[in-house]
């Protein structure tokens, strides 16, 4: 079965929908009213992701597909360890990246005090309300939209798309990368498990993220956060690199193309692209 070019088109134009909808409303709209940065977030991810949502609806969606096999705890935990992991080593290059920028007196990291103070209803949102609605759009929808196409183009679209869509560099860059864990997770296992790996990942972060004015008993439980998942995603990485071969998809070269050869996908991506450059970089 292939996909439609019309349905195509109305996929991309609610993605557009949900990324200006979304940015407008964060940047914008809500702040203005005075609103806590928690209802703010619930409004513009409610908001945002009822537009492809409502379309999925309107449209008809493909029926989802069965789940490959049923998910052991093994199987979990490693997945959860190598979203960790990629999170952790794009920490680390950061600094790196930051030398390319310098030289044009440009920086890509938040400024001094310019981020929000974590409330429970803002961590609320990133540990739970956030990953269910980014699930439903792009592991649930897209994902599903794209199917028919092959499952490397399916995960690797729906992943640049939730990268880009995040609107900061270095946000967008670990969204790419834990975007191709939860599709793989969502095409072997099903929706829900995406949903929980995503939750935990975030999670994780804001623990983290609360750990750090903890002292010494901050920093060892961090370490252990951060150094576990590594040692995992590195020796279940290894064990399955030497006990299987890389499967093979069935032949869908057609619908890949048909894919990248959509004019309103490049769109989407242009206006992200630009939207993510003008939003990161401010200057030194």
């Amino acid at each position: 079965m292939r996909t439609s070019s019309p349905a195509l088109n109305h996929l991309w134009l609610s993605l557009l929908g949900y990324s200006i909808l979304f940015g407008l409303l964060h940047r914008w709209v809500l702040p203005r009213l005075g609103l806590p940065e928690g209802a703010v977030l619930l409004l513009c991810g409610v908001l945002a992701s009822a537009v492809p949502l409502v379309w999925a609806a309107a449209d008809g969606m493909p029926s989802p597909p069965q789940p490959a096999v049923r998910p052991r705890a093994e199987s979990l935990v490693f997945l959860l360890s190598l979203a960790i992991a990629g999170n952790l080593v794009l920490s680390l290059l950061s600094p790196r990246l930051e030398l390319l920028w310098k030289p044009l007196g440009l920086t890509a990291l938040p400024a001094p005090g310019g981020d929000e103070s974590l409330t429970l209803p803002v961590a609320l949102y990133i540990c739970a309300v956030g990953p269910l609605l980014e699930e439903l759009v792009f592991r649930g929808v897209l994902m599903r939209r794209l199917g028919p196409a092959g499952a490397r183009t399916a995960v690797l679209v729906s992943a640049l798309c939730f990268g880009l869509v995040h609107h900061d560099l270095y946000q967008g860059l670990s969204a790419f990368w834990c975007g191709l864990v939860y599709g793989w997770a969502a095409l072997r296992y099903g929706l829900g498990v995406s949903v929980g790996l995503h939750m935990a990942g975030n999670t994780v972060a804001v623990v983290l993220q609360l750990l750090q004015g903890a002292g010494t008993a901050g920093a060892l439980a961090s370490l252990l956060l951060v150094g576990v998942p590594l040692v995992l995603a590195a020796a279940g990485g290894l064990r399955r690199l030497r006990r299987r071969a890389p499967d093979r998809e069935p032949q869908t070269a057609a619908g890949r193309l048909q894919v990248w050869c959509q004019p309103l996908l490049w769109v989407l991506l242009a206006f992200d692209t630009v939207y993510l450059v003008l939003a990161s970089f401010r200057p030194l």
